[in-house]
């Protein structure tokens, strides 16, 4: 996954600096918690979900919340997810342009990336929860499965 606050690297561009993203109200959400409000976002924005995607198993389960669309999304829709994440308390970070544009946002200990279009030409948002439980499930993961899973 790209680097979720932006260094520039690989077409990344940093959002100017904003406020800090503050402690979410209700402590840290659950991954299905970021699921549901993956999805709401989307519908919010006028946008169908894709076939459902094998969750995480194991101790990754509660580290990825992921949302996948019927198909890759018009410029408005994704302005209009963009809003709907925003609103639900989410802070882009930095975007990637390119024929398969991206944007990382952040909410608590959560990061988000959503990208559209690409090699499965489809919307999809993932989001990944950092600290030390789960960055130590994500290298034992990548040790295990390699870094394509």
């Amino acid at each position: 996954m790209a680097p979720a606050d932006g260094d520039g690297l690989d077409g990344w561009v940093r959002e100017p600096a904003g406020a800090e993203v503050v402690a979410r109200v209700g402590g840290d959400p659950s991954r299905g918690a970021v699921a549901a409000e993956l999805a709401a976002a989307a519908a919010a924005a006028g946008l169908s979900p894709g076939a459902a995607q094998h969750a995480e198993e194991g101790e990754l389960a509660d580290c990825i919340a992921d949302w996948t669309g019927d198909g890759p999304a018009d410029d408005g829709r994704l302005a209009a997810l963009e809003t709907a994440l925003e609103e639900r308390g989410w802070q882009v970070t930095a975007r990637q342009g390119g024929p398969a544009p991206a944007v990382a946002l952040k909410s608590g200990s959560w990061r988000l990336r959503f990208t559209n279009g690409g090699l499965i030409d489809t919307l999809s948002l993932v989001a990944t929860r950092s600290g030390r439980t789960c960055e130590e499930a994500f290298r034992r993961a990548e040790e295990t499965r390699g870094p394509r899973g």
